[in-house]
């Protein structure tokens, strides 16, 4: 009897052990896919990355030849501008002075600097641009003063030209206010531009013996 027990336990034993080694086989096998499973995602992931930073550094590589073309590009214009510009300069006087030959009355225009000017009662004249929006303005601020021994009327009229001598703005004043001998009067206004251009010179036209203007 002893015998026969003996012999049961030990079947069962046995049995258990083989259901154990069948748990420990299928827990290596699961552990082995996993591994691999990883080791294919964390090569895919390092071919990702090795793509990308050959794509970085490949668009990097091409933007710095870019950079280094755009500014040997940069440069050359900018030699070539330096020695194109005394000849600007040059065409600049030569063109101011056809213009002086051709309107012997114009004066060079200087912003923000008062000028001396000899027309009649006009003695002196400051030109001055501002910025409204997009558009620039330009304002004059003239001295008129009576040197004379009789009362008038200061009238007189401003004109702007561009650097070929072509007109674009005026203002027009009639004082009808007298000025007695000796005395002086600032007359400042904006000056109504015909055009969008840039004033080189200017001439003021003094109209006290003849106020009316249209007259004129």
């Amino acid at each position: 009897m002893p015998d026969y027990q003996q012999v049961t336990v030990d079947d069962k034993l046995v049995e258990k052990m083989s259901h154990e080694r069948y748990l420990r086989a299928g827990r290596s096998s699961r552990s082995r896919v996993k591994i691999m499973l990883l080791a294919i995602g964390l090569a895919v992931t390092l071919l990702i990355l090795l793509v990308v930073s050959i794509y970085s550094t490949s668009k990097i590589s091409s933007l710095s030849g870019k950079k280094v073309d755009l500014e040997r590009q940069l440069t050359t214009a900018e030699t070539k501008i330096e020695a194109l510009n005394p000849q600007v300069t040059q065409l600049r006087a030569q063109l101011s002075a056809l213009v002086q030959n051709r309107f012997p009355n114009l004066h060079e225009l200087k912003l923000n600097s008062m000028m001396a000017v000899n027309e009649g009662l006009i003695t002196q004249v400051v030109f001055t641009k501002i910025k409204q929006g997009h558009r620039d303005v330009y304002k004059y601020l003239v001295v008129a003063e009576n040197s004379t021994i009789k009362k008038t009327n200061p009238s007189f009229r401003v004109l702007l030209f561009d650097e070929f001598g072509v007109h674009i703005a005026n203002a027009d004043v009639i004082d009808k206010r007298v000025l007695k001998p000796g005395e002086s009067r600032d007359y400042t206004d904006e000056l109504k531009l015909l055009f969008e251009a840039r004033p080189k010179h200017f001439f003021i036209e003094d109209l006290s013996g003849d106020y009316k203007l249209g007259k004129k």
